[in-house]
């Protein structure tokens, strides 16, 4: 029998130690790693992997907020919006500053085309990055979405004038036009579609879908004339695009002007000479001009005096004056090279070859023909005449960006006249195009060494200096030009303009200070600017410096006293001063004047969270409370005020009160996790632990990573009233060969106040059967008084006869814990008397004891020491101990029986444990104890314990 107690007692321990082992060891992969596995698993497009990486993740660190946040892009990529918005706004809650959050929570609203709840989540990441490009570039789509396109129009303008030199704000604000006006368009609003397409065609003149929309509308309302300007502007930029040939065409069909319909379709077939329905429509197109004109056409009349007599002058230049009249520039030159044929000097025919050129735009051609005439017929006309075509030949040149070929044109017109001003301004012009600044300056120095005082060229110079980051000189010139012209309000605006560029780009550097210098030198000059101020006071708040941010709001809110957004950035800035009182009274105007505006509703209870908040911090929880009911009595839904209350509540040991709003929290928001987690504490706190562990299963349901499952097991170890334990002591020595075991099993049932057990000891020797009952009780009095109580009785074999013991326990400030009792030993037919007293301490993880027994054997009279050192672990489940002792103690199980032999002896020993607890239930240990006796003053015998322990809650 006692061999197999020794077979099943070794299995046991043998299993324990293996599960200890086993976790202390098998880590597995961290949450970083985890992390990285679902990013790339995510590149892959390999969702479903990724998701479950990605909650392996969470499970061992709840707090990644990068790796929710990549949970929630999971959700959204997979289709499961309720998930990836609930992730996405949880990380929002837990990191306010991480940006990509707002995104994220953006997109997943405008995907279900919930706008309202997308401008908001805008709105709260613009609270946090004031003036950030890719938000308020987000919120111009919502408002384009939501066809909001009036309040679109003003935010892409204020967007532009931020971001002026931005390619991705100007695509943005030429598709917020296009978008507009197709809007218009298809509702048959003529006039605002038309208004919204030349908008987007003011930032960007070559867009095709604006222009070819343009036309459509212009030739639906039957403007011929209108339609073939903006068809002949287009082919300007693009002469050889084939459509826009055929449009012409088509618009001067209809328009009977078959010369010019004609001549346009001789060009479109000598481009594309094969081109089957350019061909097909020559015959038909002559037919309906025949039909058109018949007899009655005096160019055909000409030209016929012609056929007939090729010399006829007059009727050559009636051809020719017809022919340009027409727009047929093509056929008049032809006919004016036929008569420069016979008369290639004629003076006439070359000034009409000079018009004709110029009218059909062909200024490099004429230009050409003007200098030869210039050289040969030199007049102050002529070098005029010449002079505007060069010019104008530079500028198609510069529309085209050939910008070299464009440049030889405007030198040669400064080797004809230095001193001309469109050609230096050009110039400058072209050189600023290509960025090519150095150029640029170089070519208006040259033109303010001949006109030192020109406005034009010394704007463009102070441009052309801020482009560069000379904003100091640039600064100079625009203050010159206003000194110069003191009453002209365009100069103002311009070092106004040129100031504020300045201070945005020294902002974008991080050069806080040099931009609040150019934002203070506005103010200087117009101290009702709303641009400097409010970038001011966005500085100001950004580099933590509330006191000048609300400098600049009270003195922004004096020129502009009604403008909401700068009652709001007060109200932010007051908030940041912890000046709530006065915050909340500016937001919870705001929020009476704008009642369906949930952006001032939002921020007048942020405010009261805040103070409530600091009440909270400073230790005045009525207060706090108070705040955030008000919050509630707004918002019953606010899940902040909600769980700030619980809080408070419970610290206030108010657990009904708090399971209301716990309550209240789960109605809303019934799969959140913190609401549960709440409702489970406050169970907890009522001691209601069979509801408070149900709790704790949902909230592992929905979040199942270990810190929610090692509360869940606490909870249910709360519900288990009883413990089976069984206890092994292995003696051995090596003064003899006899080895001593003791096994114990153990009976313990907890109540309110503490726990009463019942232990059965077993222990064999050569003389019979050892049997000792024990009754154990530990009774709690209140929150610093319990008391511990022991009794037993044996058969004497083994055991002593009798054993009794009491103590009592006080709990100090400093987590003092103080001991005083007694203990009473009835063995060999000897009686001692041992009174007892200990002081305890803690030190975070590690507890400290020390106790003495003052024990009265008559007539001796001994002392023995003990000291007892525990590091704890996980939680406090789990600690390895360290005891050292001096004499031999009333409470030694191993000795007792040896008791009035080894009394008086100097015995030392040493000793260390590990305690391991699984799940809150299940409980092994195993410790060694090393005695070392003085039997005399040469002769000592040592002793060798193994104490192995097992419990189970049940």
């Amino acid at each position: 029998m006692m061999s197999l107690f020794k077979y099943i007692l070794s299995g046991t321990v043998l299993c324990c130690s293996l599960q200890v082992h086993a976790q202390l060891f098998n880590k597995g992969k961290d949450a970083d790693e985890l992390y990285n596995e679902a990013v790339k698993e995510t590149k892959l497009n390999h969702y479903q992997k990724a998701i479950q990486l990605s909650k392996e993740a969470l499970q061992k660190r709840p707090d990644f907020v990068d790796q929710q946040l990549l949970l929630g892009r999971l959700y959204m990529l997979t289709g499961n919006n309720d998930l990836a918005r609930k992730h996405v706004r949880d990380v929002i809650v837990k990191a306010p500053r991480y940006k990509d959050a707002y995104l994220y929570a953006t997109n997943i609203e405008m995907g279900a085309k919930r706008y309202e709840e997308a401008e908001c989540y805008v709105d709260e990441g613009l609270y946090e990055f004031p003036q950030d490009k890719e938000l308020m570039l987000k919120k111009l789509s919502i408002l384009d979405a939501s066809e909001r396109f009036f309040q679109g129009g003003n935010y892409a303008n204020s967007l532009l004038d931020k971001y002026a030199g931005d390619t991705t704000v100007q695509r943005a604000y030429t598709g917020h036009y296009l978008l507009a006006g197709h809007y218009y368009q298809q509702r048959n609003n003529t006039l605002l579609a038309q208004e919204n397409y030349q908008r987007a065609m003011l930032l960007d003149p070559n867009n095709e879908e604006a222009r070819t929309a343009l036309n459509s509308m212009t030739m639906k309302s039957g403007s011929y004339t209108r339609a073939l300007e903006l068809v002949n502007t287009e082919l300007a930029a693009s002469p050889d695009s084939y459509d826009l040939m055929m449009r012409k065409l088509g618009l001067l069909q209809d328009m009977h002007d078959y010369a010019g319909a004609i001549d346009q379709l001789q060009q479109i077939l000598k481009r594309w000479p094969s081109d089957a329905k350019a061909r097909s429509m020559e015959t038909a197109l002559r037919m309906e001009a025949g039909a058109w004109y018949s007899n009655t056409d005096p160019y055909l009349l000409y030209q016929g005096v012609l056929e007939k007599n090729p010399g006829n002058r007059e009727a050559l230049d009636k051809v020719i004056g017809l022919s340009m009249s027409r727009g047929a520039y093509r056929e008049a030159l032809a006919w004016i090279n036929r008569g420069l044929k016979t008369s290639p000097n004629d003076q006439r025919l070359l000034a009409l070859k000079l018009d004709v050129l110029e009218s059909d735009r062909k200024f490099t051609e004429a230009a050409l023909l003007a200098e030869k005439l210039r050289y040969n017929y030199a007049t102050d006309d002529r070098k005029a005449h010449y002079i505007s075509l060069k010019l104008a030949s530079g500028r198609d040149y510069l529309s085209q960006q050939q910008y070299d070929l464009a440049m030889a044109e405007f030198d040669k017109v400064l080797q004809a006249s230095p001193r001309d001003t469109t050609a230096l301004d050009l110039m400058a012009n072209s050189y600023i195009n290509q960025k090519d600044y150095i150029h640029a300056l170089e070519t208006l120095d040259k033109a303010l060494a001949i006109y030192p005082d020109n406005s034009r060229f010394l704007l463009k110079k102070s441009s052309v200096l801020a482009e560069t980051g000379q904003y100091d000189e640039a600064a100079d010139i625009a203050a010159q030009l206003l000194k110069q012209h003191p009453g002209d309000a365009r100069y103002n605006a311009n070092i106004i303009d040129l100031r504020l560029t300045a201070g945005r780009k020294l902002m974008q550097a991080e050069e806080y200070d040099m931009a609040a210098g150019e934002f203070r030198a506005v103010l200087a000059q117009a101290p009702d600017n709303l641009d400097a101020l409010n970038y001011l006071i966005n500085m100001e708040t950004a580099v933590e410096q509330p006191d000048s941010a609300l400098y600049y709001a009270d003195q922004a809110l004096k020129y502009h006293p009604g403008d909401k957004e700068l009652l709001l950035k007060k109200a932010g800035v007051l908030t940041q001063l912890k000046r709530y009182d006065e915050a909340n009274a500016i937001a919870y105007q705001l929020m009476q004047r704008y009642p369906y505006t949930i952006r001032y509703r939002t921020a007048y209870t942020d405010g009261l969270i805040a103070a409530g908040n600091t009440y909270q911090r400073n230790n005045a929880p009525d207060s706090a409370l108070a705040l955030y009911r008000q919050v509630l009595n707004i918002n019953r839904k606010d899940s902040l005020a909600l769980l700030y209350s619980i809080n408070l509540l419970n610290g206030k040991q108010s657990y009904d009160s708090a399971l209301v709003y716990a309550n209240q929290g789960l109605r809303y928001y019934p799969n959140n996790e913190s609401f549960l987690q709440k409702r489970a504490l406050t169970l907890e706190n009522k001691k209601q632990y069979a509801e408070a562990a149900l709790a704790a299963d949902s909230v592992v349901k929905l979040n199942g990573n270990p810190v929610n499952v090692d509360y869940a097991d606490y909870l249910h170890s709360k519900t288990m009233k009883n413990q089976f334990g069984m206890y092994f002591l292995h003696s051995s020595y090596d003064y003899q060969d006899t080895k001593y075991n003791i096994a114990t099993l153990e009976y313990r049932h907890f109540f309110k106040r503490g726990s009463y057990a019942g232990r059965l000891n077993y222990a064999g020797r050569e003389q019979g059967t050892g049997l000792q009952g024990e009754a154990e009780l530990y009774y709690t009095h209140n929150r610093t008084l319990y008391s511990y109580a022991l009794a037993t009785y044996s058969n004497e074999v083994v055991f002593p006869k009798m054993r009794l013991g009491y103590s009592i326990f006080k709990t100090f400030k400093h987590d003092i814990e103080g001991e005083l009792g007694v203990r009473y030993l009835n063995a060999d037919s000897s009686n001692s008397i041992s009174g007892v007293a200990s002081i305890a301490k803690t030190w975070k993880d590690f507890w400290v004891n020390f106790r003495a027994y003052f024990i009265s054997d008559s007539p001796e009279f001994y002392t023995s020491y003990n000291l007892t050192t525990r590091y704890y672990m996980n939680r406090q489940q789990d600690y390895i101990a360290f005891i050292a002792g001096l004499g031999t103690s009333p409470d030694d199980r191993s000795r007792l029986i040896q008791f009035p032999k080894l009394a008086g002896l100097l015995t030392r020993s040493v000793g260390a444990g590990y305690q391991k607890t699984f799940k809150y239930r299940t409980t092994a240990g195993i410790y060694g104890t090393w005695i070392n006796q003085k039997i005399s003053s040469t002769v000592f015998q040592n002793q060798y314990d193994i104490y192995i322990t097992l419990q189970r809650k049940f």
